[in-house]
């Protein structure tokens, strides 16, 4: 099953009073990339975290973000330093009487030098943590991998009716190179006359022999094998469980090479048509591969 590269997936869990959210998107790119955005005291995490998303996707870029809401949090709680606040009080007291200055020591000076403050918050427990946050990320990248299977199950649909299209337009370009050693026959027999008139001898097997030689160079009958053989390698890589989207884009090279070739030995407007239409439908599926994983 193929999978596109677009995505979105969240889980939310508790830890510490807190709720915590894993959010995980993915875009298109050509190679897998990973940015993880974790709040500090996440940041001994933040390689397990990456790993544990590279494993679970080949390609495309994914930005994840882990959020905390705190509004459930025990209040923090006011540190008051007495001793230092009685040291400070009798300091200042003391170089007021010394220097002679008017005004009493007040509660704001003690404020302004630091004999309150907010509690600091102990130091985390890691393997807690990480018992609480791998498996919330492992949730939020599942939810993406099912939204992109989704998108590749829409994307596969597609892929199969343009594949279709390409192998009924491969197939009416070998009808049409089939009678091309007639036409150019023909052709060539119409244009001689034309330039020689009536008096014109015109050996038929050295007009057969020409017109073999023509058709021989203008031979499309290996780029159709090929491109009918490429159509049916691309069938089965969709149809595969592995991703398979850079093997897509070398095929798809190949592909485009042989039609490309098609066109330059085609003789006739029908034939060009025909490997104009291809051309089209071509496009259409390498923009629809580039979005697969």
């Amino acid at each position: 099953m193929i999978r596109s590269m677009t995505g979105f997936g969240s889980a939310a869990g508790f830890w510490a009073g807190r709720t915590v959210t894993v959010e995980v998107k993915s875009v298109n790119s050509r190679f897998r990339e990973v940015v993880a955005r974790l709040p500090k005291i996440c940041a001994p995490l933040e390689e397990t975290v990456r790993k544990q998303v590279a494993a679970r996707l080949e390609r495309g870029r994914v930005d994840l973000w882990v959020q905390f809401d705190d509004r459930e949090a025990r209040s923090p709680a006011v540190r008051v330093d007495y001793e230092l606040a009685r040291t400070l009080a009798e300091g200042l007291n003391e170089l007021k009487g010394r220097l002679n200055l008017p005004g009493a020591v007040t509660l704001d000076h003690l404020l302004t030098l630091g004999v309150v403050g907010r509690e600091e918050d102990p130091a985390p427990d890691l393997e807690e943590l990480k018992a609480v946050l791998e498996p919330l990320v492992r949730a939020a990248v599942e939810a993406l991998v099912a939204m992109r299977e989704a998108e590749g199950r829409n994307l596969g649909r597609d892929l199969d009716g343009r594949l279709t299209a390409l192998t009924h337009l491969n197939r009416r370009v070998g009808e049409a190179a089939a009678g091309a050693p007639d036409a150019l026959l023909a052709k060539l027999t119409k244009r001689l006359a034309e330039l020689g008139g009536a008096s014109l001898a015109l050996d038929p097997t050295r007009l057969a022999q020409e017109a073999a030689l023509l058709a021989d160079r203008a031979d499309i009958t290996e780029e159709i094998v090929r491109l009918d053989s490429h159509l049916a390698g691309f069938r089965r890589l969709i149809e595969s469980p592995d991703p398979v989207g850079r093997r897509l884009d070398f095929l798809l090279q190949e592909m485009g090479r042989e039609v490309n070739t098609m066109g330059s030995k085609a003789q006739d407007l029908d034939l060009t048509g025909l490997v104009l239409d291809m051309k089209a439908e071509l496009e259409k599926l390498r923009e629809q591969a580039q979005n697969i994983e």
